[in-house]
C-alpha cells in the first residue's frame, strides 16, 4: 500500500512539473515578448522627441503604434491564462535605453537606428523559437506569434533601409515586410 502511494506521488509530482513547465514555457514567452515591446515603445518615443529627421520620426511614430498593439494583445492573453505582467523596463533594457539616450544629437539617429535593427533582430529570434517550442501549448498563442512574425520582419527591414538613406527614405514609404529573411 506504501509503495502505491508513493508511486502515486511520484507520477502526480511528474505530471505537475510538466504542466507547470508548459506554463512557465508560455509565460516565459509573455514576459519576454512584452519586456521587448515595451523597449520598442521606450526608444521610439525617445527617437520622437531626440531626433530632427522625418524618416526616424515616422519609423519611429510607426513602431510606437505597431508595439502598443502589440502588448495590449499580450495583456489580453496573459490574462485569459491567468498571468500578470510587470510594467517597466528589466536592468538590460533600461541600460539599453540609457545608451541610446546618452548618444549626442550628431550620432543618436544611427545609434537608434542600429538599435532599431538588433533590438528587431532579437525580437524575430524570440520569436521564431517559440513558434516551434514545443512546449507552448496555447494554440491562440502559438497562432499570434506566427502572425507577428512578419510584421517584426517588415520592422526590421524598415530600420535596415533607414540605417542605409536615413535621410531621403521614410520608413512608411517601404512594403510591407519586403525583405524580412524569409522563410527559414
Amino acid at each position: 500500500m506504501i509503495k502505491n502511494l508513493k508511486f502515486c506521488g511520484i507520477f502526480l509530482g511528474i505530471i505537475a512539473l510538466l504542466a507547470f513547465k508548459q506554463q512557465n514555457a508560455d509565460q516565459e514567452f509573455i514576459t519576454k515578448a512584452y519586456m521587448s515591446n515595451q523597449y520598442e515603445i521606450a526608444v521610439a518615443q525617445l527617437a520622437s522627441e531626440k531626433s530632427n529627421n522625418d524618416a526616424v520620426k515616422t519609423y519611429a511614430s510607426m513602431l510606437v503604434d505597431d508595439h502598443q498593439k502589440l502588448i495590449s494583445d499580450l495583456q489580453k492573453m496573459s490574462g485569459a491564462l491567468g498571468m500578470t505582467l510587470t510594467d517597466g523596463l528589466d536592468a538590460d533594457h533600461q541600460k539599453k535605453l540609457d545608451m541610446v539616450k546618452g548618444s549626442d544629437s550628431t550620432s543618436f539617429d544611427q545609434t537608434f537606428k542600429d538599435d532599431a535593427i538588433a533590438s528587431h533582430q532579437q525580437a524575430i529570434d524570440l520569436f521564431e523559437k517559440a513558434s516551434s517550442n514545443d512546449q507552448i501549448k496555447d494554440t491562440a498563442l502559438k497562432n499570434w506569434i506566427i502572425a507577428t512574425l512578419p510584421s517584426l520582419k517588415a520592422h526590421l527591414d524598415q530600420a535596415r533601409v533607414l540605417g542605409a538613406n536615413g535621410t531621403t527614405e521614410t520608413a512608411s514609404s517601404i512594403p510591407p515586410h519586403t525583405k524580412g529573411g524569409g522563410e527559414k
